[in-house]
């Protein structure tokens, strides 16, 4: 493990002003892998920054489209200027980070390379294709409270194994992602 994961949700906001950008992130963590951009906007709609109206939708899009591009190989994700340019107050992504340390932080002690075929082509490709159909689960869910953070939660468990190479942890977040996509069935039927 080369760097912990509280570590680089500590860098979110570093060198920020009053807001951060999408832009901000992605380039922070871009050179990072996968993992990263996948944690920071699953993490942001599943604390209480998905609260906020539309937010779960934002990043919804924006994992799908990292998804898609990994999932095809790509190695720099490019995302549209409208989501780029959409920003989030610094003091909020401050004090979501602070309610997600000590979960952080009691799950970095479960994590340790295994079953690394996972995280590595062209299985990780397949992984990051299931992902981008999760996230597009966010935006129907956010018409129900709460809801979108059973796919943001999938998403980050996944994302910690592909940071960690913890194939476990990758197996676990698809698992919960094909159980948030049942859930995302059973809301739409319902209608």
């Amino acid at each position: 493990m080369t760097q912990s994961i509280g570590h680089l949700l500590d860098t979110i906001t570093e060198d920020q002003g009053d807001r951060v950008s999408l832009k901000d992130v992605i380039a922070r963590f871009e050179s990072r892998g996968f993992g990263p951009l996948l944690l920071i906007p699953s993490l942001i709609a599943l604390l209480p920054t998905g609260a906020i109206p539309g937010v779960p939708s934002i990043c919804g899009i924006t994992l799908f489209l990292v998804c898609i591009q990994v999932a095809y190989g790509k190695k720099h994700p490019w995302l549209p200027n409208t989501l780029t340019k959409k920003t989030i107050s610094t003091g909020k992504i401050d004090s979501a980070v602070e309610k997600a340390k000590p979960y952080v932080t009691k799950s970095e002690r479960l994590l340790r390379p295994r079953v690394e075929i996972l995280s590595t082509p062209p299985l990780k490709n397949l992984v990051a294709a299931i992902c981008g159909v999760a996230a597009l689960c966010m935006i129907p869910l956010e018409a129900l409270p709460f809801a979108a953070a059973a796919p943001a939660f999938a998403l980050s468990l996944t994302a910690v194994g592909m940071i960690n190479k913890d194939g476990i942890f990758i197996l676990a977040g698809l698992i919960f992602q094909i159980l948030t996509g049942y859930l995302v069935y059973q809301v739409l039927t319902m209608a």
